[in-house]
């Protein structure tokens, strides 16, 4: 009886010690800091409307960055992430809105619509994510944007048009969060591009 209570007391002991390092000691694990690209341009270049149905396909986006993780460099020839800042979303998910939007903001077409739609449409604008990487081998690190956007007729079913758009933004900080802005602030450049390209095929 006597050892019975001993081990019982011994238990009970390294029951509440345990419960006590629990509470008073708990192991914090970092999350990720989860910023978004939302920024659009104040001004977009506008065009007469046309009886025009614009489908806009989702963007593809090379391997690489094909992912939520930010990618930086710090010596030629290497990427790498940062592991505690990340995107909300991956950058063809944040992309494709912000493409429709500003489309719509043309007033040139008669709706600008997305996948999955079954209706007939008159042309195509498909665009490919190349590159979305903060460079900190420049003496100012920069925010290195490319997008690549072209035009299909559908009644031709043929590319019309292919045109790159390269954008290199100074990072206001030397930061992930300044290649955040960066980001924000290449984004509005590239959107202007993409549009004024659009206006002028369609």
């Amino acid at each position: 009886m006597r050892n019975d209570m001993k081990w019982i007391r011994g238990f009970l002991l390294l029951v509440s010690i345990g419960f006590l390092t629990g509470c008073l000691s708990p192991v914090k694990m970092d999350s990720a800091n989860k910023y978004v690209i939302n920024k659009m341009p104040c001004f977009v270049p506008t065009k007469k409307t046309r009886p025009i149905i614009l489908l806009v396909s989702k963007p593809e986006t090379k391997a690489v960055y094909n992912t939520t993780q930010m990618a930086y460099t710090i010596k030629p020839y290497q990427i790498a992430y940062y592991s505690l800042n990340q995107w909300a979303e991956t950058p063809d998910e944040m992309l494709q809105p912000l493409l429709v939007q500003t489309m719509q903001k043309t007033h040139h077409y008669k709706a600008v619509v997305t996948p999955p739609y079954n209706g007939l449409y008159d042309y195509e604008l498909d665009t490919e994510i190349v590159s979305l990487l903060q460079d900190y081998t420049c003496r100012i690190p920069v925010l290195r944007m490319n997008v690549r956007a072209q035009i299909i007729k559908m009644s031709t079913n043929r590319v019309i048009a292919t045109r790159d758009f390269s954008v290199i933004q100074p990072l206001p900080q030397r930061s992930p969060y300044g290649g955040v802005l960066a980001a924000n602030a290449a984004t509005v450049q590239i959107l202007g591009k993409v549009a004024r390209f659009s206006n002028k095929w369609m």
